[in-house]
């Protein structure tokens, strides 16, 4: 699966980046755009990916309270979800994105 987070504010994209998840482990990470179409991209607003990055904001909390936007495969957010969330996360959204 290929999950896509994008730093927007307004209209105005800021920042993008990719990760490659396969059998629930990371297995790669890049900026920009993925060089196929991810299977679900998550939006959020500066502050809120900084929180995101920081652990302040579990993805799943963002995604309900709509602070992070969603767009892509439902069915791969589902299996996506569990993996960062919880008290005993299996990875974090900061994992997942570069350096």
């Amino acid at each position: 699966m290929i999950v896509e987070f994008v730093v927007a504010a307004g209209k105005k994209e800021q920042a993008r980046s990719w990760a490659r998840i396969d059998d629930g482990a990371l297995t790669a990470r890049g900026e920009g755009a993925p060089a196929t179409a991810a299977d679900v991209t998550f939006t959020a607003t500066p502050a809120d990916a900084q929180g995101l990055h920081e652990g302040a904001l579990d993805l799943s909390v963002g995604f309900m309270r709509g602070q992070v936007k969603m767009a892509g495969d439902f069915g791969a957010l589902l299996q996506l979800l569990p993996l960062t969330g919880g008290r005993a996360p299996h990875m974090s959204v900061a994992e997942m994105l570069p350096g």
